[in-house]
């Protein structure tokens, strides 16, 4: 675990800021909430990258719902690009690859806002399971019909409404795709299966405080062997005070949250000094833990073109 601080330690250390006659202020859990989000969406602090390593026998990766994007990887040891959205479009590009194809030797961003970490294989129902603590909870699912139009319920709203009961509960409408999802605060993890009438597959698993999922994806190809990556951290709202806080560097969080507190009062020029300082101390946490580690350049030959790749760590 790259950071020390739960939501308790940082509550009993910086709640003052906001109510000091209150520690239980829910206005503090909102602005500790907005301002990691900027801090963690701002740069590659102690604390923001992160490693794991996947099976791709699918031909797509999808990242787990707290990691925002790929910052490197590698294959059978060795290194390998990644390339944007727009590289099967572009005029140098491979054009649009075959998810079914082997592994080529590359990863394509095929961009943020999946919902499941596995497609409907066919069109069905969708089964939502779920423990007996959370029946009643309601959910909501969007998605595509078995014609590819969006459904719709009832009253003319878009998707479909679930109430939880374990084991679990079926949509009324087919699916062919989930493109969304909505959920409360929950005691377990929810689980989404399609049924076609006769196979049952498990697209999706959210954990307890995932309450509006979206994932990023990779494609990759089939591929034989694990492929390990470097990842950027997304940004996650923290609920409970067991909770890890990212960044975990104090003086950080104390400073962003007096750069939102001269927002609010519209002097931006405090704010923005207030922010600057913040990230200071982030970058002196970042120097201090790097050592004498040296950054390196990659510049190995990469894909279509023949064209150099440098990448900075």
């Amino acid at each position: 675990m790259n950071t020390r601080l739960t939501l308790a330690d940082v509550r009993a250390a910086l709640y003052t800021l906001i109510d000091a006659d209150d520690a239980n202020n829910p206005l503090f859990l909102s602005v500790l909430n907005e301002v990691r989000e900027r801090i963690i969406n701002s740069g590659k602090w102690k604390g923001n990258v992160v490693t794991t390593a996947f099976d791709s026998s699918t031909g797509f990766i999808t990242l787990p719902y707290d990691y925002a994007s790929v910052l490197a990887m590698t294959y059978d040891k060795c290194p390998c690009p990644t390339f944007t959205q727009f590289h099967q479009y572009t005029e140098q590009g491979p054009g649009e690859l075959d998810i079914a194809l082997k592994w080529t030797g590359i990863l394509v961003d095929l961009g943020d806002g999946f919902v499941t970490q596995a497609d409907i294989p066919a069109a069905g129902v969708v089964r939502v399971y779920s423990s007996a603590a959370d029946n009643g909870d309601v959910v909501r699912l969007f998605g595509l019909d078995q014609d590819g139009e969006v459904i719709y319920d009832a009253s003319g709203n878009e998707g479909e409404n679930i109430t939880l009961a374990a084991p679990f509960v079926a949509t009324t409408a087919q699916f062919t795709e989930v493109t969304g999802f909505q959920k409360p605060l929950t005691t377990n993890r929810v689980r989404l299966k399609s049924w076609d009438g006769a196979t049952e597959t498990q697209i999706a698993e959210y954990q307890p405080n995932e309450t509006r999922p979206s994932y990023q994806r990779y494609q990759t190809g089939v591929a034989e062997q694990a492929i390990r990556v470097i990842c950027q951290r997304r940004f996650v709202p923290i609920y409970a005070e067991t909770d890890w806080v990212f960044p975990g560097n104090l003086s950080a969080l104390r400073a962003g949250i007096r750069s939102w507190l001269f927002e609010d009062g519209s002097d931006m020029d405090s704010a923005d000094q207030s922010m600057a300082r913040a990230y200071n101390f982030l970058n002196d946490e970042a120097k201090a833990f790097r050592g004498g580690a040296r950054a390196t350049i990659n510049t190995q030959n990469g894909g279509w073109g023949g064209t150099a790749l440098p990448f900075v760590n």
